[in-house]
C-alpha cells in the first residue's frame, strides 16, 4: 500500500497519488514526440521495415494524429489521476489509462511485427526490435496495473462512502 508523502518525504512531481507510473508518463511523452516526428515533412511510414504499415493505409498524418491524440488523453489522465482525489476522479481516470496502455501495447505490437516481418528479408534485423517488443510487453502490464488501480479506487471509494453513510 503506498502512503502519500510525508514530512520527511518530498512530494511527488507528478501528484500525490501519481507514485509508480514514471513508464505510463515515459510512453506518454514518447507518444507525444512520435507525433511531433510524423508531423515533420517527409514520409517517415515510407521507410522500408515499415512499409507494410503504410499499405495497409497508416499514412504519416493518421499515425500522428493517432499517437497524438494517445499521448495527449494519457498525459490529461495521468495528471488528474495524480494531482485530483480519488472521490472526484472515482476509477474513471484508471481505466483511460488502461485503454490508452492497451492502445500503445497495440501499435507498439504491430511496429515489433512489421520489423521482425521485414529482418527476413534484410540484410540484418533492425536493433530496434527489442525496443519495440520491451514497450509492447511493459505496454500491456501497465494496462494491467491501470485496470487494478481502477478496481482498487472503486474499492475503496465505496468503502470510503459507507463508512460516511454509517456515520448519518
Amino acid at each position: 500500500m503506498l502512503f502519500p508523502a510525508g514530512p520527511s518525504a518530498p512530494a511527488h512531481p507528478a501528484g500525490a497519488y501519481s507514485f509508480n507510473r514514471l513508464f505510463e508518463w515515459a510512453m506518454a511523452v514518447m507518444m507525444l514526440l512520435i507525433a511531433v516526428t510524423l508531423a515533420m515533412p517527409g514520409d517517415t511510414m515510407e521507410q522500408a521495415a515499415l512499409k507494410p504499415i503504410a499499405e495497409v493505409g497508416f499514412n504519416d498524418g493518421n499515425m500522428a494524429f493517432f499517437f497524438g491524440a494517445v499521448g495527449v488523453l494519457r498525459v490529461t489522465a495521468l495528471w488528474l489521476n495524480g494531482h485530483i482525489n480519488n472521490s472526484i476522479t472515482k476509477p474513471n481516470g484508471a481505466n483511460v489509462r488502461a485503454v490508452c496502455s492497451a492502445l500503445g501495447a497495440l501499435v507498439m505490437g504491430q511496429l515489433t511485427l512489421a520489423l521482425v516481418v521485414d529482418a527476413f528479408t534484410a540484410e540484418a534485423p533492425s536493433f530496434v526490435i527489442p525496443v519495440f517488443g520491451t514497450l509492447t510487453v511493459f505496454e500491456a502490464i501497465s494496462c494491467y496495473v491501470a485496470r487494478l488501480d481502477a478496481v482498487d479506487r472503486r474499492t475503496r471509494l465505496g468503502q470510503a462512502l459507507a463508512v460516511l453513510e454509517r456515520m448519518k
